[in-house]
């Protein structure tokens, strides 16, 4: 046998251990569902057609009766798949497109639901993203349960799980039933010859017999489909439920703020004023170092109000529009800003507000965490999308992991139909952009 023949032989034994190996792994992440349902079928058949069994009836309450045992049989199996499906499904196809990627090349990305964050509400509850709840714990509890088992993502999943056991796993268990019932015939008297032909043909179909991941995977183990309205809805949805606890943590800001800075401060200038009222007769003296300190407390309390008002909607924004509030904003920076607008005209009070308050979350965090020297805020407008572009010569690795300030940008933005886009690989630059659509005013 010359050298190039037996290096076809032992790729060919290689491609027949392969199939063969692939084989195994399809038909164990296609037979959950076989495995769960078709026994409850026949344990379901055999009881409830027995009650049947004896029955001396007219044929057609028979076939009524018949009817309804066959309706409860397929609900008993329903229930089964349904039960199993939530815990199974999403780690099976999961499984089941990494061995795609690995075997075929076709990557497939998917997307799982992610635990929203709750916020507790001014009226002591708490807030899912969903529903309310009395306890943080029981919300987040919730939050995971709603998260896991109502992702259209895993029905999806589970669609597939049900198509691969009528699809993927008869034709990927072929090779191995017919090795080992060729091999069965093959020691037996008067079958050997067909054994061997059966385990002939089991070994020449192994090569193929996986392949047909290829097109059943491509179709159902992607994305789950779903219209433009429906896509729209959900993203409607999500929307609504990041809001929600924006508005719920911005409230919680404020009254944190009246209730420990102003509110605090009123109450003491009330009661100094009270006891000086009380020593007006007797110590006047005293009476003016109170009315004194009262005076110096009213001033710090109406700092803190304005300062609380200029983070609600700073006048210099309602005023002189984004660009110079940004320059304002640029100059309390701990770190050196500068900024350049390409902008001709204001953008509407509502982007602007949104754009403000996100450059502002996006110095904060430069200041606290990039270790930068230079940070550069460009505004561009272009095709109806007003983009702000923050640049910083810092440390990079900038992510939009839950409960950053990245992802309440991205949560304040996305309320306009706009995005956040991050480039910060570690070491550095980090270049953030804000796009939102708008006009011009």
């Amino acid at each position: 046998m010359s050298g190039a023949s037996r290096g076809n032989l032992a790729g060919w034994v290689g491609e027949i251990g392969r199939g063969l190996c692939r084989s195994v792994v399809l038909t164990g992440l296609t037979c959950v569902m076989v495995l769960v349902t078709v026994p409850v079928g026949w344990a379901g058949s055999a009881l409830a057609y027995s009650w049947s069994d004896e029955m001396t009836v007219p044929p057609a309450v028979r076939a009524l009766a018949v009817v309804g045992e066959t309706l409860l049989v397929v609900l008993w199996v329903a229930v089964a798949a349904w039960t199993v499906h939530p815990l199974t499904s999403r780690a099976l196809a999961r499984t089941a497109r990494r061995c795609a990627a690995n075997w075929l090349g076709l990557d497939v990305e998917v997307t799982y639901r992610t635990v929203p964050p709750v916020t507790r509400m001014a009226t002591g509850f708490w807030w899912d993203g969903h529903e309310y709840h009395k306890s943080e714990r029981e919300a987040r509890r919730r939050a995971r349960v709603h998260a896991r088992f109502h992702d259209p993502q895993l029905h999806w999943d589970g669609v597939w799980a049900l198509a691969a056991a009528v699809t993927v796993l008869p034709v990927a268990a072929l090779p191995l039933l017919a090795l080992g019932y060729g091999g069965y015939m093959a020691v037996t008297p008067g079958l050997t010859g067909y054994g061997v032909a059966l385990v002939a043909a089991g070994l020449a179909g192994a090569p193929f017999a996986w392949r047909i991941l290829g097109p059943v995977g491509q179709r159902l183990l992607g994305p789950v489909p779903s219209t433009r309205l429906g896509r729209q809805v959900e993203e409607l949805k999500a929307i609504r439920a990041d809001l929600t606890q924006t508005q719920a943590a911005e409230l919680e800001r404020i009254e944190r703020g009246l209730h420990d800075g102003a509110q605090a401060r009123l109450v003491a200038m009330g009661m100094s004023m009270g006891a000086a009222e009380r020593l007006v007769d007797t110590d006047p003296q005293a009476a003016k170092a109170i009315l004194a300190d009262a005076r110096a407390t009213s001033v710090t309390a109406l700092d803190e109000l304005r300062s609380l008002v200029r983070g609600i909607n700073p006048p210099v924004l309602t005023e002189r529009g984004l660009v110079d509030a940004l320059r304002a904003l640029a100059l309390d920076s701990s770190v050196k800003v500068a900024v350049r607008s390409q902008v001709p005209a204001r953008p509407e009070r509502p982007v602007e507000s949104a754009v403000y308050f996100s450059v502002a979350e996006l110095l904060a965090n430069v200041a606290k965490h990039a270790r930068a020297e230079r940070v550069t805020v460009e505004l561009g407008y272009a095709t109806r999308i007003l983009t702000v572009t923050v640049s910083d010569d810092g440390i990079g690795g900038a992510t939009a992991s839950t409960g950053s300030g990245l992802t309440g940008v991205e949560r304040r933005v996305a309320a306009f139909g706009g995005r956040l886009e991050i480039d910060s690989p570690a070491g550095g630059p980090t270049r953030i952009t804000v796009a939102v659509p708008c006009e011009l005013s």
